[in-house]
């Protein structure tokens, strides 16, 4: 066999393992969530444990597939940047209109 097909292989069995790994985490936190007798410490441990694996398997993701899985940000954009060799230029040629 190929060693690339082995390599490949190899990455989609580690990822599927990572989605099994994802759903066991899921079905955890859903029972946490129907037991209503959990201790507010006990569960932020939990919760952090389970971050902590999140954060983990997202990295072994990211080095498998050499894709960046990147948070989504939200905000206000910066100022407009213009190259200042153009903007001369425009000011120069009197090609801006005040106003519109």
């Amino acid at each position: 066999m190929n060693w690339h097909y082995e390599e490949n292989k190899l990455k989609l069995h580690i990822l599927h393992s990572l989605a099994r790994s994802q759903r066991a985490l899921a079905r955890i936190i859903e029972s946490m969530a129907d037991v209503s007798e959990i201790p507010a410490a006990s569960a932020e441990r939990v919760a952090e444990q389970i971050d902590a694996i999140s954060r983990y398997q997202k990295q072994l993701a990211v080095k498998l597939t050499g894709i960046r899985i990147r948070k989504f940000r939200r905000g206000h954009p910066g100022a407009l940047w213009l190259n200042r060799t153009l903007l001369s230029a425009e000011k120069r040629s009197g090609k801006r209109e005040s106003g519109k």
